[in-house]
């Protein structure tokens, strides 16, 4: 039998309860711990952990397709022998560029669910009551995303390395093809992901609802690079036109894997403009510092 809380005071119009509540006196973690625990919650978050069932679907199921043009290279490795660099059109040199469109639906089914919700919630004000900086809040969420789509990136990009080492001659061999490529995969994939993270997460911190900013993410990938593809190859562009090239974000991708492995370039938007390569990966890594910047203005202006 629960025994009842101490009357400290009654009347006949209420009573007043001891309920035994003390201060907390222990140790305080402090900013770093707040940020690093925000960080570890949305990326879990990102994926679906902690949350229901249905949460898993669409990041369990955009990250298995990133990876199954990754397992069929390896399958066409394997089958083809020495005639699948003829017969395999995917290979570790333009594999961002096959896998784009899964990409761009996966930064638009979570971008918004790292920052929307908190904003239809009123959760922010109690984040920003704490530890925690609003620059910080901003930080964590963006680090959370890019790490997660990096992880997305990263593991089918090790299946076809690991593929061309197990189906070369010898060991040795294997790894002469492969160690070249670690670099420019590790360099490609970090500001890819940070430009398709920024990107998506600038959009769904000004568009709470799901719906309206999911809407403006997928218009800013598909829309914006069929438009300005179009523009491209049909205008035949001369200078200064022809820069409306860089406004492609799938030429900015192509672009990036482009320069970073030394490969032409596969984008109309490319190839069509007579631009360097070089500076479309230059504006890619622009817009993912450009993005962090905007999002760390809007939460240190936005109202909790």
């Amino acid at each position: 039998m629960a025994v009842p809380p101490d009357l400290v005071a009654g009347s006949r119009t209420g009573s007043i309860f001891d309920l035994g509540y003390h201060g907390y006196d222990g140790p305080r973690l402090g900013r770093r711990h707040a940020v690093s625990t925000l960080f570890v919650h949305s990326l879990k978050w990102t994926f679906g952990i902690g949350r229901g069932g249905r949460a898993k679907i669409a990041p369990f199921v955009l990250a298995g397709l990133t990876l199954l043009p990754a397992v069929l290279a390896v399958g066409i490795r394997a089958l083809a022998g020495p005639a699948a660099e003829r017969v395999n059109p995917i290979t570790p040199q333009n594999y961002l560029t096959y896998v784009q469109t899964f990409i761009a639906f996966f930064v638009t089914a979570q971008a918004p669910e790292l920052l929307g919700r908190d904003q239809r919630s009123h959760a922010l004000t109690l984040y920003f009551s704490r530890a925690l900086e609003r620059s910080d809040y901003a930080l964590a969420k963006y680090g959370a995303l890019v790490a997660a789509l990096a992880l997305v990136l990263l593991a089918p990009q090790v299946v076809l390395l690991l593929g061309i080492v197990f189906a070369s001659i010898d060991l040795v061999s294997g790894l002469d093809q492969v160690v070249p490529l670690l670099l420019p995969i590790v360099v490609s994939t970090a500001v890819a992901a940070a430009f398709f993270s920024g990107i998506g997460l600038a959009i769904a911190a000004f568009i709470p609802r799901r719906a309206f900013s999911a809407g403006a993410i997928v218009a800013t990938f598909l829309v914006l690079s069929g438009v300005v593809q179009a523009v491209v190859v049909q205008g035949r562009l001369g200078d200064p036109l022809r820069y409306i090239a860089l406004l492609d974000p799938y030429g900015l991708l192509d672009g990036l894997a482009s320069t970073t492995f030394g490969v032409p370039g596969r984008n109309a938007s490319v190839t069509n403009s007579g631009i360097d390569p070089a500076l479309f990966a230059a504006g890619a890594a622009l817009v993912a510092v450009a993005t962090l910047v905007v999002l760390v203005v809007r939460y240190r202006r936005i109202e909790a």
